[in-house]
């Protein structure tokens, strides 16, 4: 459980994912119990700067508790989240977005009343002015292909376009660190393809992934690294290559006994 001390918890900080560490996210001793059950049991996980991290495993693995943790939607039993030379344990949401995580649920979130212009311009003010706003929307909606939708409420985008807007609603927050919870649920694979084209690009300019999928061709083809989640702990970790041949993995989470 993580120590008491502000002044070891900041030096530990530091140590696990500060200035000469190549890791953007540490977490330690990570757990999460409801009542009786324990939904994420003392993890220690570890993300590279401007890596593309897949989280898989079997419904039911704590894959989506996990990300609530590190997003401040649940409050650890015990344990502590480092993120950039800082401790986050118990910091709210919104302080984490200011120190550059951004999340996307497997649900878009988007205002379906409003343009896709205008559900852009929400998160556009916590980080730019409005002298700003124009260009930046522009540049966006281009990166994302949904400038010829400028002006359509978010409700009569496709699921994939509803999709794209959401992901570019949260970069739009420069965040270093973007956490995604199935992002190709229910898309048509042209879409899939997209989407694994855009967080690829994404990737190279050096903002790191954390991608919650079942997909396993969409994993294998934007993954650096897979981490395997059974019974709210990590099974293993490695390539694509390593976790699909790795034939404990195929039993618990491809359904395969052999």
């Amino acid at each position: 459980m993580a120590t008491s001390d502000p002044t070891i918890k900041t030096t530990q900080a530091v140590d696990e994912t500060g200035e000469g560490s190549s890791r953007i996210l540490q977490t330690r001793g990570l757990t999460k119990r409801f009542g009786g059950l324990t939904a994420i049991d003392d993890v220690d996980f570890a993300v590279d700067a401007g890596e593309l991290r897949c989280l898989i495993g079997p419904n039911g693995a704590g894959k989506s508790t996990f990300l609530k943790l590190l997003t401040g939607r649940h409050d650890p039993s015990a344990g502590a989240i480092y993120y950039n030379g800082a401790e986050l344990t118990d910091l709210p949401p919104y302080k984490r977005i200011d120190r550059g995580i951004s999340i996307k649920f497997q649900v878009p979130s988007v205002y379906p009343d409003l343009t896709v212009e205008e559900n852009l311009r929400i998160p556009l003010q916590r980080v730019a002015s409005k002298a700003e706003f124009e260009e930046r929307t522009i540049e966006t909606l281009e990166q994302f292909d949904l400038l010829e939708e400028i002006d359509t409420t978010a409700a009569n985008l496709s699921h994939g376009q509803q999709q794209r807007l959401e992901i570019g609603m949260a970069m739009t927050l420069e965040p270093d660190l973007m956490l995604l919870d199935e992002p190709v649920a229910g898309l048509s694979v042209e879409e899939t393809e997209e989407i694994a084209e855009l967080l690829v690009e994404l990737n190279d300019e050096d903002v790191a992934f954390i991608v919650i999928e079942h997909d396993i061709d969409f994993v294998a083809s934007i993954a650096d690294r897979v981490t395997v989640l059974h019974q709210g702990d990590i099974f293993t970790e490695g390539t694509i290559e390593d976790v699909r041949s790795d034939p404990e993995v195929k039993k618990i989470y491809l359904g395969e006994d052999h």
